[in-house]
């Protein structure tokens, strides 16, 4: 029989704060030693010719009408990789910015923005370099800098070009996204005075823009060659990447009408969600046609809106009303089939992004992305949503970020990017903090492409804005095989049952890369099929998805699949999670939702039967964490009992002299049913831990490792080891905690039982691992820590962000197989409070 759900169990008020200093250092590989006198020499006669130029740089500026004396960007080329922190060489008393690193394969190449006249900052540190010694007399001055430097050149438009691909090499007109230094002034005269100065080198500006910390992104249209006479001449520009002139979302073909009896008994069984306080999906799509009559008991006429005021709103080309269905019902299959009373408890809403037919589609999809969400909470601000958008760019980031994932990570973390030039309104740094929660799909393989399955999956990468850290990005798995062998006798599944849908983008290419693992997790998207063995079939009807319509008239129902349909079901998945916990944070149903994802059989089977730390990176980032579980995400049981703790603290702090550290470490001491895991003895049970917290983004390319990596902050947890008592699992962690003569040994004693380990958990802004061992070993491990490290907030002083808040939700759960006569869930909830014990009265119709 199976076990009674019940609600999961908060453990807010077990936990300490603990003075924290890391046991880690990073180390930098050291500069090359040099021949002094030569090597100074040679640096200043490229600063020398450098200075040469301006006097030609300034002469065409004034034929040309533009600002003189605006200063230039110059190439500073260091060898080897990451001998130097670049971040050091933004002198403030010189006004000298930061504008990109490259990265090459035994260099890096830092491009700088150097004001009129003081280039001369360099040739003093050169200068002193020949001339002095250090205090010890053991170097010369400035010798980590100066010896570091291999040259010093004019910046070229190719060192400020930071797309993964290249560069337009024709004479045509193109769209492009160039990022602006912000360093005073208003946003919109910053813009204006651009847009003036590039309309003089024949650049088209167009309006809109995305504001990032001491970045401005604008779209603008014009030739190669008008960017590079741009990047010479306009001062503000800091770097340029390409604009994907179109989304890309994949519609499926539509099947015959259903009976319209289904719909009035599906109608007749289903309780709708009342709009007072319930949960919304903000479905930002083609729109939805509301008045379909599975769909309109779910919408308000108030809640359909559109990006541009002069569309309509209804859908014009039916994915966002197939969307609508799925997030709503999920596969109908399952809810026609069934004669059961249905339980709705969230509504939806709709957002028309994308434009008719025969418009040109917008080019800032960040700036679309903060109106249309901004759309819905002027006229509602305090209703509870998720946001869900199926809408992707084809690009080659692998990984990166750009300007649409960093709105969606800046969106989701809650509030207006930070202002770094101290010209922000008042009402800006005092707007409150509203994290929001966004479910994404990770874009779709070509139907073309199906034929090369898997391959083809692994070659394809998680398409814009699929890699923001912030978001759930979903890919799609498929338990759809069956074919009607009469009606389809050529025909036969491309995918296995458990495994990878044809359609469904990885991020297998990032594997060198340190971005995260994206999908995060995977849902049913369908599946296709060969005809005769190599002619690719989207379907048939038997391999998709039923959903609603957007031409109800004509048809109620149509099929459906992809990473569109599996994006739409996870956000069902999180609306059910927000009316069920209502008080859980946006980073904590996002956890809930990974937590409660496995791996399946086939999954696994994917491994070599030992598989090595790059077989599980494959692993994750062909499948996420494994395929959605609506009930593990939503329910506790007494064999598996999940335990939600919400924290804010603050991860840095400013010490009297300065310098800004590592902030407090949160220990939390966890209600553990130890009496019952030691009379269980050697039985196998598993601890699974989830971290999940929203970063602040900074996506300009100024070195990720730097003080302007991506992530505003960072963290990380550990967990006691079974053979360790509290002293020295606080002393392996914690510098602070250890003596003098401590200074190795604290490598963690239980890491060959967890399934990812420290090292590849540690991507993105959700950390997620398992841990496989007998009862009696967790019964000691009841203490799990959580900890700072690195992020622009701490290594940025100029941002002054050292005291801000950070939170994070942490989700653990204890897992017994069910064929063991055991409850450890009433043993904790006991400890916590006797009332605390729940049984959820569920009959089946509630279930997702």
């Amino acid at each position: 029989m199976a076990d009674e759900l019940k609600s999961h169990l908060s453990i807010d008020g077990f936990v300490t704060s603990l003075d924290f200093r890391s046991p880690l250092s990073a180390q930098r590989e050291g500069a090359p030693q040099r021949d002094r006198g030569a090597h100074g020499q040679r640096l200043l006669a490229q600063l020398e010719e450098i200075a040469g130029t301006i006097v030609e740089l300034e002469a065409t500026r004034e034929a040309l009408g533009l600002p003189e004396r605006r200063g230039i960007r110059i190439s500073v080329e260091f060898s080897p990789r990451g001998s130097f922190d670049y971040g050091k060489i933004e002198w403030k008393s010189a006004g000298i910015e930061l504008l990109t690193v490259l990265a090459h394969t035994n260099s890096d190449v830092a491009v700088l923005h150097v004001p009129d006249g003081k280039l001369s900052a360099f040739v003093k540190r050169v200068t002193e370099y020949l001339e002095k010694d250090n205090r010890n007399g053991t170097a010369p001055q400035n010798a980590a800098l100066v010896n570091a430097i291999d040259n010093i050149r004019r910046a070229a438009f190719a060192e400020l070009w930071t797309d993964a691909v290249d560069p337009p090499a024709d004479e045509e007109e193109h769209w492009f996204q160039i990022w602006l230094r912000h360093t005073g002034g208003a946003l919109a005269d910053v813009v204006a005075e651009f847009r003036d100065e590039a309309a003089k080198v024949g650049i088209d500006v167009e309006p809109g823009f995305v504001r990032f910390p001491g970045r401005v992104v604008i779209a603008a249209h014009a030739t190669r060659a008008a960017i590079e006479q741009g990047v010479a001449l306009l001062d503000l520009i800091a770097e340029i990447r390409f604009v994907q002139e179109s989304a890309e979302f994949f519609l499926s073909e539509m099947t015959p009408a259903e009976q319209a009896d289904w719909v009035k008994d599906l109608l007749e069984r289903t309780a709708f969600a009342a709009d007072d306080g319930a949960p919304h999906i903000c479905i930002l799509d083609t729109g939805v046609n509301h008045g379909h009559p599975l769909l309109a008991p779910a919408f308000g006429e108030a809640d359909l809106h559109t990006y541009h005021p002069d569309w309509q709103k209804h859908d014009h080309a039916g994915h966002g009303s197939e969307m609508a269905g799925i997030a709503l019902y999920g596969d109908m299959t399952a809810a026609l089939n069934t004669g059961d009373e249905l339980e709705i408890p969230h509504r939806l809403e709709s957002v028309k992004i994308l434009p008719p037919d025969g418009q040109t589609a917008p080019h800032l999809w960040g700036a679309v992305t903060v109106d249309s969400v901004a759309r819905v909470e002027v006229d509602a601000p305090d209703r509870s949503r998720v946001f869900a958008m199926m809408t992707t760019s084809v690009g080659h980031l692998l990984g990166a970020p750009s300007e649409w994932s960093a709105t969606v990570d800046q969106l989701a973390f809650g509030r207006s990017p930070i202002d770094i030039s101290g010209s922000a309104d008042e009402e800006d740094e005092d707007a409150p903090h509203i994290p929001r929660l966004f479910v994404l799909s990770a874009g779709n393989v070509q139907w073309t492409e199906w034929g090369t399955y898997p391959q083809s999956n692994a070659l394809s990468p998680v398409q814009n804005p699929g890699q923001a850290w912030n978001a759930l990005t979903v890919g799609a798995a498929t338990s759809l095989t069956d074919i009607d062998a009469k009606k389809h006798a050529t025909l036969k599944a491309i995918a296995e049952a458990g495994l990878l849908s044809p359609a469904s983008t990885t991020s297998v290419l990032w594997s060198s890369t340190p971005w995260p693992f994206k999908p995060d997790v995977v849902a049913e998207g369908g599946n296709g099929s060969l005809d005769g063995g190599n002619h690719v079939t989207v379907g048939p009807e038997s391999l998709r998805l039923l959903t609603t319509s957007y031409t109800p008239e004509k048809n109620l129902f149509a099929d459906t699949g992809d990473t569109s349909a599996a994006a739409a079901e996870v956000a069902r998945i999180c609306a059910h999670l927000r009316a069920r916990y209502p008080d859980y944070w946006p980073e904590t149903i996002r956890a809930l939702v990974a937590h409660g994802a496995e791996h399946t059989e086939g999954m696994y089977a994917t491994l070599p039967q030992e598989p090595k730390k790059l077989d599980k990176d494959r692993l994750i980032r062909t499948f996420g964490y494994g395929l959605v579980s609506p009930v593990q995400s939503e329910y506790s049981t007494a064999h598996r009992p999940t335990l939600v703790a919400q924290r804010q603290f603050n991860p840095y702090y400013r010490k009297p002299g300065g310098s800004i550290v590592l902030g407090k470490m949160q220990l939390h001491d966890l209600p553990w049913p130890a009496d019952e895991l030691l009379r269980l003895g050697e039985a196998q049970v598993e601890l699974r831990i989830t971290l999940s917290y929203f970063v602040e983004p900074n996506p300009s390319s100024r070195g990720w490792l730097s003080k302007f990596r991506y992530q505003s902050y960072a963290l990380r947890f550990a967990v006691k080891g079974a053979t360790e008592d509290a002293n020295q699992f606080k002393a392996r962690i914690n510098k602070l905690e250890r003596l003098e003569i401590e200074d190795s040994g604290f490598g963690d004693p239980d890491l060959a039982q967890w399934k990812y380990g420290a090292q590849l958990r540690a991507r993105g802004s959700m950390h997620s691992d398992v841990w496989v061992g007998t009862a009696a070993q967790l019964a000691t491990k009841s203490q799990i820590a959580v900890f700072p490290v690195g992020g622009w907030w701490k290594d940025w002083k100029e941002a002054r962000q050292w005291d801000s808040e950070a939170r994070y939700a942490l989700v653990v759960s204890l897992k017994v197989a069910d064929g063991i006569d055991t409850d450890i869930y009433t043993p904790i909830a006991t400890i916590i409070a006797p009332e605390a014990v729940i049984d959820v009265d569920v009959d089946g119709a509630d279930l997702l």
